[in-house]
């Protein structure tokens, strides 16, 4: 997939407000150009703007110019209309520890799977660069295959966002650092054979090990709890219960409480104060730790994608806590 010169996406420039608005809409119609299905997302943040964005996602110059040209939205695009897959080459969260002292992050993981994988090549495609360090690989998913969003299934630190998923644009600052081109050009190659394969495996029962696993989880979720805002410290203690609970179950409907552990952090994500990929991580693995998975091996993703994407629909702050009283708004 190629795209004109005229629409080519370009770095991010330091602008003040209203020229990172046009900056901001000149790359959202360039994606639409590139054929990809655009979401307005919080201004300076990652968590969308519309509750329901991925069927509202669009391809309208007109729509597209009406929306950023009300404020500097960052971009999302939405990689299920846009028949995207994208590998999120992660840099290591707090607590986070590879099991090799070759891999150190999302990037050196990709390379460590195409370097025992025969016949691998990493095809170079359009490649972001994020606020963190880390990196995006855009690629063309093939026709008439169902792929999900993974967290650190594929291998340390090396999520995919599919159908169901959206990852930040070109021109989108978070923290005050932007999204960047990273890739001389802005081809979207198609997803590699080997890579397919990979996201289309079923993946491996728990091994040994997940003691340790769960402990440095646990521990990540209570350094959550005393970080960032006191409303974000209250959204990380509601997800750091949801796991906990969802852990301790050995028997009974698990993925009943999968799912609703799932809503509510996707309420949580809809109302900016959680990372959806760091909930998904984290259910994830409490999911895990509860049994669930080993007979039917996407049950997990499946479950965690439904209850998410229903919470996203309906965002919960803290001011609408039943169990907490804060006196105003939020």
């Amino acid at each position: 997939m190629r795209v004109r010169e005229t629409s080519r996406l370009t770095p991010h420039r330091a602008s003040d407000p209203r020229t990172l608005r046009a900056d901001l809409l000149s790359s959202a119609i360039h994606y639409a150009d590139l054929g990809m299905y655009v979401h307005p997302l919080l201004v300076g943040r990652k968590e969308p703007r519309w509750r329901d964005w991925e069927p509202r996602a669009t391809r309208d110059p007109d729509l597209i110019r009406h929306t950023w040209g009300r404020a500097p939205f960052n971009i999302g695009i939405a990689c299920g209309p846009s028949g995207l897959a994208v590998l999120d080459l992660d840099l290591p969260h707090d607590g986070e520890v590879p099991g090799s002292p070759d891999v150190v992050d999302g990037m050196t993981m990709l390379e460590s799977l195409a370097a025992r994988t025969p016949g691998a090549v990493i095809v170079p495609t359009l490649t972001v660069r994020t606020p963190s360090g880390g990196r995006h690989l855009v690629y063309r998913a093939p026709l008439g295959t169902q792929l999900r969003n993974t967290a650190r299934s594929l291998g340390f630190c090396l999520d995919t966002r599919a159908a169901g998923g959206y990852v930040v644009g070109i021109g989108s600052v978070v923290g005050g650092r932007p999204y960047t081109l990273d890739s001389p050009s802005n081809n979207v190659a198609p997803l590699p054979e080997w890579l397919l394969a990979m996201m289309t495996a079923p993946p491996e029962p728990p091994k040994g090990g997940g003691g340790l696993r769960r402990a440095e989880v646990v521990a990540r979720l209570r350094d959550l709890t005393r970080q960032g805002t006191r409303e974000e410290r209250w959204a990380a203690g509601i997800l750091r219960s949801e796991c906990d609970e969802l852990a301790a179950l050995v028997e009974g409907s698990r993925n009943d409480r999968l799912n609703l552990g799932a809503y509510r952090a996707g309420q949580l994500v809809g109302a900016g104060l959680l990372d959806q990929a760091l909930a998904e991580e984290q259910l994830t693995e409490a999911a895990t730790a509860a049994g669930l998975g080993v007979d039917t091996p996407h049950e997990i993703e499946k479950t965690i994608r439904s209850g998410m994407t229903a919470g996203l629909a309906r965002p919960r702050r803290m001011a609408t806590a039943p169990v907490r009283r804060t006196g105003g708004g939020a």
